[in-house]
């Protein structure tokens, strides 16, 4: 196994330079000798002032360095062989000239010499077209070697509203930044042959989202949300497909906000073998020196998890265990637990982890001026921090109302309305919407995290966990504009889907397992609110081994523009004799809940509430069983409205 990680954080001649690229390369540089690949082996083209592993090559990341760096990289591989490419920094896109892209843009990389349009020769001087990486990936087709490319970069995406270099930078360079004129002629051409060969290409985003860094911890290191999450999981899961890599990396990325806003996305035929380095030794073990665990949040080390400790890297019997105090960016501190270790601890491994459902505001100058009462006013409403270094969200003025955007201030990521909002400027309107937004966000954050387990090791193919499909029917409108029984077939709709006013969602509750599970399908609606579907008020919602259920649901739309909602479905392992375990009560306040609720019920129900969530420590025992599946649904209006 080789790798040339390009990062690039610095641009000679675009006023668009970024803090992660040369942050993530060395991230990446380390998550690979974990793996097994020897630090000769890696190229790493980035800035001068990058961090890196001893031993590894350095070089620039300009567009010639890169290019030829591949090819010698391919040259010297041998059939059989793996190359990994990794580019960190701008992605854009520019005017087809070959007619590749059915007269369409070709999505092209920025490197560090990469300059504006060049209107004598028809394109962005020194960008690097994807057809330049199609070029790489047949010449290692043809001579048998696997590539892996992995590319933290996008080349579009809408809504992303500025809330200052400080919050977040989106990886996107727009056309008319660089000076790409509006109407360009189609360009002639045809398609270049398919590439053949083994490869699979990991993407940070969707095509029409924006992927962006952040600033981590208060040591404020940047980094790509994309890479710190897929190298978290590279280094501490050892046996993960590369599907199962990017799903649990979408998962690790919803974590932190509980919500969406870039989601990444894998093709090639590679796709569904292992990742590679899976079974490099000790993978999954961190190392330790006196009370200082050697990996922080970039880990997704979270405060308050529990780990076994171990003197050796390779040792089968753990030495004693320990609970995570503070999460530093990259290291965190422990505190032992009794019995102490008797012998000298090396190395740590996560056994379970917490759940971090914090929920954090804080709100732009723009929207201060708006809030009629002001701040202090709305502190006092409220049971979370509104006026966060950190926050999780902030709150924005769109123009005419407030609204919620996550950190990476995308307003309206799904599309128009899709982002809360939260009134015209009343304290007591602000703070009712946004302690209903917390607890959903709360919930989901939640989900996000204990859906991959609480013992993070050994993902289970989404087949063998309990769960649901969803489907849906086209409806039909009957005498005035009532909905009608529909007779259409039905279609699959998985993770995001689009549905009309009138239409038919049917959820098929299964349970493949052994044992019996207790499965309640929950709803956030358009508000936020939380209800559940399913199981009515006495009704078992309890499945045996093999079981499936059936359910059918109206969907209704009856105002003028889409609205956003999803649907979920927690699934948790029950004993015979035990008490169903239902999720009725998320949503509402404390106060109101069953005090016998079971615990994974009453765990779930406190996150939502801002007032009993402060210091979230552990989920509770068997968290780790909880399934969770999730459909989100954007629902258009009738179209007589």
């Amino acid at each position: 196994m080789r790798a040339v990680l390009v990062g690039v954080s610095d641009y000679l001649y675009l006023d668009a330079d970024l803090e992660g690229p040369k942050n993530d390369v060395g991230l990446m540089a380390r998550t690979l000798m974990m793996r097994g690949i020897a630090a000769p082996d890696i190229t790493v083209l980035s800035e001068s002032d990058a961090v890196l592993p001893a031993g590894v090559v350095r070089a620039v990341p300009d567009r010639a360095t890169i290019l030829a760096t591949l090819d010698a990289s391919i040259e010297q591989a041998a059939q059989g062989d793996t190359l990994i490419f990794y580019f960190s920094g701008h992605g854009a896109q520019s005017p087809d000239k070959d007619g590749d892209e059915g007269g369409g843009l070709d999505e092209i990389f920025l490197p560090r010499d990469a300059k504006g349009w060049n209107s004598a020769t028809g394109d962005v001087e020194n960008a690097i077209l994807d057809d330049d990486f199609a070029q790489v990936a047949r010449a290692a087709a043809a001579k048998g070697v696997a590539l892996v490319a992995i590319l933290d970069a996008c080349h579009s995406g809408t809504g992303f509203r500025a809330l200052g270099d400080d919050a977040a930078r989106a990886r996107y360079i727009s056309p008319a930044a660089l000076g790409i004129p509006d109407r360009m002629g189609e360009g002639e051409g045809v398609a270049p042959p398919e590439v053949e060969g083994d490869f699979v290409y990991l993407y940070a985003a969707q095509s029409d989202q924006r992927a962006f860094e952040y600033p981590v911890g208060t040591e404020r290191q940047w980094h790509g949300d994309f890479t710190r999450a897929l190298t978290g999981l590279m280094r501490e899961v050892p046996d993960l497909t590369y599907t199962q890599l990017v799903q649990a990396a979408a998962q690790r990325m919803q974590s932190k906000a509980g919500q969406a806003v870039q989601t990444p996305d894998v093709e090639g035929p590679m796709a569904d073998t292992p990742v590679f380095g899976g079974d490099a030794p000790g993978v999954s073990r961190i190392a330790v020196a006196g009370q200082t665990l050697m990996a922080g949040l970039l880990d997704d080390v979270i405060a308050n998890s529990t780990l076994d400790l171990f003197a050796g890297l390779l040792d089968s019997e753990p030495v004693g265990q320990a609970v995570v105090e503070k999460v530093n960016a990259n290291d965190a501190v422990l505190r032992y637990l009794e019995p102490f270790p008797t012998v000298k601890v090396a190395y740590a491994q996560i056994t379970n982890r917490a759940v971090d459902a914090s929920f954090s505001v804080a709100i732009t100058q723009d929207a201060t001026t708006h809030i009629r009462a002001g701040i202090g006013a709305l502190t006092a409403r409220v049971d979370f921090d509104v006026t966060s270094a950190d926050p999780t969200h902030r709150v924005v003025w769109t123009g005419d109302r407030l609204a919620l955007v996550g950190r990476d201030g995308v307003l309206d990521g799904q599309g128009a309305g899709a982002s809360p909002r939260l009134g015209s400027g009343d304290a007591d309107v602000l703070a009712m919407r946004l302690t209903q937004v917390a607890g959903r966000i709360r919930l989901e954050r939640a989900l996000a995290q204990l859906g991959q387990g609480s013992r993070i090791g050994g993902f289970s193919l989404p087949s063998s966990k309990p769960g649901a499909a969803f489907k849906l029917q086209v409806g039909e409108t009957g005498p005035q504009r009532r909905c009608a029984k529909p007779s259409g077939p039905r279609h699959d709709a998985k993770g995001n889907a689009t549905a009309s006013h009138c239409d038919i969602l049917q959820v098929t509750l299964k349970n493949p397992t052994a044992g019996m599970v207790d499965m309640t399908v929950l709803y956030i609606d358009a508000e936020s609110a939380i209800s559940m579907l399913w199981p009515p008020q006495n009704l078992s919602n309890r499945l045996e081994s093999g079981a499936q259920k059936t359910l059918r649901f109206g969907l209704r739309n009856d105002g003028s523009t889409p609205i956003y909602e999803s649907v979920i479905v927690l699934s948790v392992p029950a004993t015979p004799g035990s008490p169903r375990t239902r999720f009725a009560a998320l949503g509402t306040s404390a106060a109101k809940r069953a005090t016998n609720e079971p615990p994974m019920a009453a765990f779930l129900g406190n996150l939502t509430d801002p007032a009993t969530s402060r210091g979230f420590s552990l989920a509770p025992k068997g968290g780790g069983g909880l399934a969770v599946t999730r459909l989100d649904l954007t629902l258009t209006p009738d179209p007589e409205h």
